[in-house]
């Protein structure tokens, strides 16, 4: 992660933090009022593994964000700090951006004759409010930005608004918005002006011209249970603004972005990969061998290595990813074998198997059991875990010990399917991953 600070309107400091390469396509994430730039992190590492280079930024008066001396933090002035941070970017971004951020974003983007994004994520936004909603608004900031005891009263101040409404979970992401007192009371990171002023800003004639004029591609989004913006509340902004797109995370209400982020990510991935791809799509076809291997080295898979006992009670191992579960009940789980593999006899005589799922620090262990005419458990811890079963590798992610339920003939392979006996796994470690012909490596624990 890396510290970026860009000058916004009148001056003002606008604190940042980035993810990835600057070499990738930017993406500029913006958070809602009475949020700060934390409340984007775990989206912004999921664009960073997906070759993006996502820029999370503090509103002005927000987080470290400085605060206007002149107490500007109407929309024209933010508008203008988003223009800035665009401005000072190589390629032109995209944008995602949540609440207060999302109106920011949507008259930038309706009001600026030349294109300055690729495109935009809108999360949680409303252009129509009445006098009941706007006063809703104010009431739930101020509870929001006030002095508070302990964390689970901050929590009780977000679900407070909207209280029919999944609460909200107690997270890192929930509480980077505030600091920590010497008197040990906590503290709203910001200048209350800035929330103060979040509701006047609510022009709504300015923004539904803004949303009509906007021509670049958009995804407006929303969870399912969000009592505070409507199903019906998206489809009509969905009609304003030309070509966009409508997504619902199911099961998450006004706070979509911390407790159903992994689906968040995965709808901003695929917009971002639809409408933007890091390369031109060049699509290769065919029929012969070398384009069917390739075409299924796209298909990236775990890494094992598949263990049994031969006649004289000595282990056999080899490294396959061709493994996969069949059922749950009965337990089943499958892996094929080349016929013309010198342990193919082995396997179908010994009438059990072990897969070994190999974590992301064991690829020498894939590597050894790949390898012809070496001695594979030598140096290997394994052991017999259950008696009658088959070895199980030290340090596995996970090992399922099995019966052999059924083999069939698959064209150049035979299927076994396995009965599990019993299952182990660690819940802290990385898998090691195998994808176009090389291992990768992905941190997710």
């Amino acid at each position: 992660m890396e510290r970026l600070e860009f000058e916004g309107f009148g001056g003002v400091r606008l604190v940042a933090d980035a993810f990835g390469s600057p070499d990738n396509p930017a993406v500029v994430l913006l958070p809602s009022a009475g949020n700060v730039r934390d409340f984007w992190h775990g989206s912004a590492e999921a664009l960073a593994e997906a070759g993006r280079y996502a820029i999370c930024v503090d509103l002005r008066g927000h987080g470290d964000s400085g605060h206007a001396p002149d107490g500007r933090y109407d929309l024209d002035a933010q508008v203008c700090d988003l223009r800035a941070i665009l401005a000072a970017l190589p390629t032109r971004a995209f944008v995602v951006a949540s609440g207060l951020g999302a109106l920011i974003a949507i008259t930038t983007l309706g009001e600026t004759q030349t294109p300055l994004v690729s495109g935009a994520v809108l999360l949680d936004v409303n252009i129509w409010f009445d006098e009941i909603d706007t006063d809703r608004l104010r009431e739930a900031l101020h509870r929001r930005t006030a002095l508070f005891d302990d964390p689970a009263t901050i929590v009780e101040a977000f679900a407070a608004f909207p209280p029919d409404e999944p609460r909200p979970a107690l997270t890192e992401r929930l509480m980077s918005a505030y600091t920590r007192r010497e008197d040990g009371k906590f503290e709203w990171r910001g200048d209350p002006r800035a929330v103060a002023a979040a509701s006047p800003l609510l022009s709504q004639t300015r923004l539904v011209e803004a949303a009509g004029k906007i021509a670049t591609p958009v995804t407006l989004i929303r969870g399912s249970l969000n009592q505070t913006i409507s199903s019906d509340v998206v489809q009509r902004l969905q009609a304003i603004i030309p070509g966009s797109q409508i997504a619902e995370i199911e099961g998450a209400g006004h706070y979509a972005a911390s407790d159903r982020e992994d689906a968040l990510n995965a709808i901003l991935v695929e917009f971002l990969e639809r409408k933007a791809p890091r390369q031109p799509l060049t699509y290769m076809g065919g029929s012969e061998p070398r384009v069917l291997r390739d075409a299924l080295g796209c298909f990236g898979t775990g890494v094992t290595v598949v263990t049994t006992i031969d006649a004289n009670g000595e282990p056999i191992g080899l490294t396959a990813n061709s493994f996969t579960s069949v059922s749950l009940d009965p337990p089943l789980i499958l892996f094929s074998l080349l016929k013309k593999s010198a342990s193919l006899q082995t396997f179908v005589d010994a009438g059990r198997f072990a897969v070994n799922v190999l974590h992301i620090g064991q690829q020498p262990v894939a590597g050894r059991f790949a390898t012809r005419d070496v001695a594979r458990f030598d140096t290997i811890d394994w052991s017999i875990a259950a008696e009658g079963g088959s070895p199980i590798l030290g340090g596995a992610l996970a090992s399922f010990d099995c019966s052999t339920y059924a083999v069939h003939e698959g064209g150049d392979h035979l299927i076994f399917i396995g009965e599990v006996k019993h299952a182990w796994f660690e819940p802290h470690r990385d898998p090691l991953l195998y994808f176009r012909g090389k291992y990768r490596r992905l941190h997710f624990a």
